[in-house]
């Protein structure tokens, strides 16, 4: 099987909210909003992010039951620093620091309204004492 495309799906009883937090900080746009399920996506790009309402017909009534996300998804982006300050002055709260990894990613956490965690990531260079230990050579 190869999938044509991705997508993931936040349950929620706050479709409308969640989405409005990725609107306002993630720069998403609305693509579909029925009010029991909105798509979320950046411009043209081949992924998308769903929002449906916890209880309704399509979600597994197991899936509906469910009240802590233990899932995270993952945003790279240009500047991390940029989008942490962004967030902290619009209100939202961290739930890490800014840190600079020897793998090459520079990131931080942070939940979205229904909890789900997002790992907000720069890519930048690895450092050369960890590609030499983790990496092997050809």
């Amino acid at each position: 099987m190869q999938p044509a495309a991705f997508g993931a799906t936040v349950v929620t009883s706050r479709p409308a909210e969640v989405a409005a937090f990725y609107v306002q900080h993630f720069d998403l746009q609305i693509t579909i909003d029925l009010g029991w399920f909105i798509c979320v996506r950046r411009g043209d790009a081949s992924w998308e992010l769903a929002i449906t309402e916890r209880g309704h017909a399509s979600v597994p009534p197991a899936v509906s039951a469910l009240k802590d996300s233990t899932n995270i998804f993952g945003f790279i982006v240009d500047d991390a620093d940029k989008v942490a300050s962004a967030l902290t002055e619009a209100g939202v709260s961290l739930e890490t620091e800014v840190v600079t990894e020897p793998w090459g990613q520079r990131h931080f956490f942070v939940r979205d309204p229904e909890g789900t965690w997002l790992d907000v990531i720069q890519l930048v260079a690895p450092d050369p004492d960890w590609l030499a230990a983790n990496m092997p050579t050809s």
